[in-house]
């Protein structure tokens, strides 16, 4: 197979099954327990990780833009190419089919040592149609298919590597067409039809041929760079020298070279002399490598494999959790230890390969990484742990971090779970991995699978059936400490916070009221907040009809020295005759002049009202069709309209799905342009700097112009979250700290209504058109202020790679539901556990060194987009080659819940 196949020639299978529903199994008493894995190439692409909504103001990419081209055979357009292409890679998936066929008793027979395969047929070849009947040899030694002749003839042989594709009739099963490029240059493609006696030696012929194809070539050639003095043997001594090479040994110890051994003797049992050809392509065949790199590594994967197996003959007691699993060997994987509370292990899948990657061809890239190791499903996630730990890299070129050594999979982090064939699955997560698991053949077993861990994924009820309330450790008295801890459900106090503020308690405080209706004006909006005292009750009753969703102009935040004030609320509902209320512009009058409309500094010198609508002016103004719109700035007094030009929440959709397919793919040379010109043409650092340059506008009119400021989107839970939380994060030092960094998430994206279970589908794979990483750019936002600010933050950056993480996970109760009203119907603090309940438990984890806690100073952030840089330390943490190196001073880690 050639290494460096372009895109066009990939094997695409057909459309895959569709998600597992009414009909797919719920239960996972597995019987496949010990597996043993193999690369699957061809497979397709996987469906994009988030949808799109063509009824949104900005349309979505076109569909048709994103598509991926098809393989088509080649036919060549013009006679005479000057060099004719290479052929298509072939889809062992296929050849694997066959094997394991109903139908068929094919057997791949190179794996019993034979070198040279006999087949009596039929030749089809002149335009006449005329039969004749021959012998043919596939000689696996010479990578030739040959029509023997008489003894006294010379034999007549096609080189594999010249044969473009293989292909038996639907309808008589039992012809099979080969084409193949001429060695004379420039001919065109020809054709022969093999006619069998039956359709399983058809099956037969076309299966070793194929293997021939995908294999034999490139392992032939691996072959002679592993057996560089050209013996026809890989000893011991020559496969330690090439791993020695390549970077995957430190010296040559003793026990290094007992791992050769090892390798040897996994295809022959004489160590001593070595291996031949037949037994390394027994080793590979359905194992395709393109570098010798490659091919070491899947060696000692198979090596591992096998001593797996060894020590898994009986079946494992794993305790408590009363499932039956193949273990043995090292059981303190199982042990529970890893297990946090109200998590229950379901089954245990032995020797299963994985890799990161979007689809199967990646199991082909010489760059691309594979573990092999052992699959747990529990009620929580899928966990994947390898065979070889990262210690036994350790100190060589090609190590592989610990890291590694285990991956975390929980189950409401699944967007979708398909099956490729029947030996692999296509795990896409929403945290951008793709992760592909292979399996022994089994058609039953993977679809029993795939719709097992459906079933856990994608609950019926949503939120109500996700892990967070089976969760052990939980909130049965929220007004007492759990178990000496504190609990995350008190941190947020909002009548606290407005004292803080100077809302209430405070000389100011007349000037402002709190509302408390129980959700009955908004029920998007929190249980407590803040408006002007001299607005009446009729007054907040017809501004909020006013305004989308009834999501009025409420308080977040006010500036302690100037008495400024920052506001948000929805869009207006002014429609296309441009409608008023006087009730809102009386409320952002009060807001412009600080509550107080009788201060004498407003006769002398009036202040002027900020309004930053976060959309662009056409996507603004186009809501007036739907009855929305924007403020028509004549009707208020004193006031500045300033659009702020982010985008929607599909575009951030596409966005990031392009960051992900560029950070995740190990083939750099898939991405036109390369990796950097794929992240510029995502996009995705010119929507942060947006939100960076609007959240600092809101900063310098509060702070610099004395001014207050009101921030909307459209309905005021997206965008407008974004601006109002990093201006805080700018202006008051609180909120950099690690408690206050939790309350303001708490204020200003949970309580004021921040869709979490339809942005990021929690126990749910309905309405894809709703999901958008909108809070997750709002934390690489913050990461930005981290890297231009290294002391002003008490938190780290594990502690926003944590919360992104988990807004997932659903671990915790905190990011259940779209507000606070259904969080209360939810009844989430009693019956599950806060976020900051673990965050503080383990709060030196989260701490940054560096912080400086006497540092006050407002943030004055570049807005510059060279300033904005990658978030490596979330969207690359899935390629090892990204991980810092020994000696940098900082590791990274990933934290998926521990007993507290």
């Amino acid at each position: 197979m050639s290494g460096n196949s372009t895109e066009d020639d990939l094997v695409h299978r057909a459309s895959l099954p569709p998600s597992a529903g009414d009909g797919r199994p719920n239960s996972l008493e597995l019987t496949q327990s010990s597996q043993s894995c193999r690369s699957i190439p061809g497979a397709p692409e996987p469906s994009q990780l988030l949808g799109s909504d063509p009824s949104s103001d900005t349309p979505p990419m076109n569909k048709a833009a994103r598509k991926q081209p098809k393989r088509t055979s080649y036919i060549p357009a013009f006679p005479k190419p000057s060099v004719p292409p290479p052929p298509p890679p072939v889809d062992l998936s296929e050849i694997a089919s066959r094997e394991n066929s109903a139908n068929s008793s094919a057997t791949v027979e190179f794996s019993g040592g034979n070198t040279i395969l006999n087949f009596k047929c039929k030749i089809k070849s002149t335009p006449l149609g005329i039969l004749k009947s021959a012998n043919i040899e596939l000689d696996l030694a010479e990578m030739v298919m040959r029509k023997v002749k008489d003894k006294d003839k010379p034999s007549v042989g096609i080189d594999v590597d010249r044969i473009v594709s293989t292909r038996i009739h639907a309808k008589n099963n039992t012809e099979l067409d080969v084409q193949f490029m001429s060695d004379i240059l420039g001919a065109p493609i020809q054709n022969k039809r093999y006619i069998f006696s039956g359709n399983e030696e058809a099956i037969r012929f076309q299966t070793h041929l194929d293997v021939m194809r995908a294999s034999g070539a490139k392992l032939k050639q691996i072959f002679g760079e592993l057996d560089k003095r050209n013996t026809g043997q890989i000893s011991k001594h020559s496969l330690h020298k090439a791993m020695k090479e390549n970077g995957m040994l430190t010296d040559g110890s003793a026990v290094e070279m007992s791992e050769a051994e090892k390798m040897i003797a996994l295809a022959d049992s004489d160590v001593s002399a070595g291996i031949d050809f037949v037994e390394f392509f027994r080793l590979f065949m359905f194992t395709p490598c393109i570098t010798v790199h490659q091919a070491l590594t899947e060696w000692r994967n198979k090596v591992a494999l096998v001593q797996r197996k060894r020590t898994s003959s009986e079946t494992a007691n794993l305790g408590q959790q009363g499932i039956a699993g193949k273990g043995g060997g090292d059981m303190s994987k199982y042990d529970g230890s890893w297990v946090v509370g109200g998590e229950v292990i379901m089954n245990v899948v032995e020797n299963v390969r994985y890799s990161f990657g979007s689809k199967a061809r990646d199991n082909l890239n010489g760059d691309n990484h594979h573990w092999v190791g052992t699959l747990s499903v529990t009620n929580y996630r899928l966990v994947l742990q390898s065979h070889i730990s990262g210690s036994q890299t350790a100190f060589t070129r090609h190590e592989v971090n610990e890291y590694f050594d285990r991956f975390d999979i929980p189950v409401n982090n699944i967007y979708s779970i398909s099956k490729l064939d029947s030996s692999c699955v296509l795990i896409v997560c929403k945290d951008l991995r793709h992760i592909l698991v292979s399996f022994e053949p089994n058609e039953t077993f993977v679809q029993t699978l795939v719709g097992a861990i459906s079933s856990l994924a994608f609950t019926s009820e949503g939120p109500k059936d996700t892990f967070a309330f089976s969760h052990a450790l939980q909130a049965k008295n929220p007004k007492k400490k759990l178990d000496g801890l504190v609990n995350g459900w008190d941190l947020f106090q909002p009548m606290k916070e407005f004292e803080r503020l100077g809302l209430v308690n405070s000389p100011h405080a007349r000037f402002y009221r709190i509302w408390s209706d129980n959700f009955s004006l908004s029920d998007t909006y929190p249980l407590h907040f803040c408006v002007p005292s001299g607005m009446s009750e009729s007054d907040i009753m017809l501004a909020a009809k006013f305004r989308s969703k009834c999501r009025m102009p409420a308080v977040s935040w006010r500036n302690k020295k100037n008495g400024a004030v920052l506001v948000r609320s929805a869009q207006p509902m002014v429609g296309l005759k441009s409608s008023r209320n006087a009730s809102d512009e009386k409320l952002l009058n009060l807001y412009r002049v600080r509550g107080d409309p009788h201060n004498p500094l407003e006769l002398e010198d009036p202040s002027t009202l900020y309004i930053l609508d976060a959309r662009k002016i056409l996507a603004a103004t186009g809501n007036q069709v739907q009855g929305k719109g924007t403020e028509i700035i004549a009707n208020y007094a004193h006031a500045e309209l300033v659009y702020c030009n982010i985008e929607n929440i599909h575009v951030m959709r596409d966005s990031v799905n392009a960051v992900g397919q560029a950070s995740t793919l190990q083939d750099q040379g898939e991405l036109k342009g390369g990796f950097a010109d794929h992240i510029k043409e995502s996009l995705w650092l010119r929507h942060v700097q947006l939100v960076m340059k609007a959240s600092v506008l809101a900063a310098e009119r509060i702070e610099l112009n004395d001014s207050s400021v009101l921030v909307h989107c459209s309905d005021g839970w997206d965008r407008t979250s974004q601006m109002s939380a990093t201006c805080m994060l700018l202006l008051d030092p609180y909120y950099r700290t690690i408690e206050g960094f939790a309350i303001l998430i708490e204020k200003e994206w949970l309580d004021f209504g921040h869709k979490f279970k339809d942005r990021h589908g929690q126990g749910s794979d309905k309405h894809p058109n709703e999901r958008s990483p909108v809070f997750v750019q709002w934390l690489d936002t913050v990461h930005q202020l981290m890297h231009q600010f290294p002391t002003a933050f008490e938190l780290n950056e594990e502690l926003l790679v944590f919360v992104a993480d988990h807004l997932h996970s659903c671990l915790f109760g905190t990011f259940l539901g779209n507000n606070a009203k259904e969080r209360k119907e939810l009844q989430l603090k009693e019956k599950t556990i806060s976020i900051w309940t673990y965050v503080l438990s383990k709060r030196e984890r989260f701490v940054n060194q560096a912080f400086k806690s006497d540092d006050k100073k407002i943030l004055w952030p570049s807005t510059s987009i060279k300033k904005m840089i990658l978030w490596e330390r979330y969207f690359c943490r899935w390629d090892f080659e990204c991980h810092p190196r020994e000696g940098e001073g900082v590791k990274w880690r990933d934290d998926w819940g521990e007993k507290i």
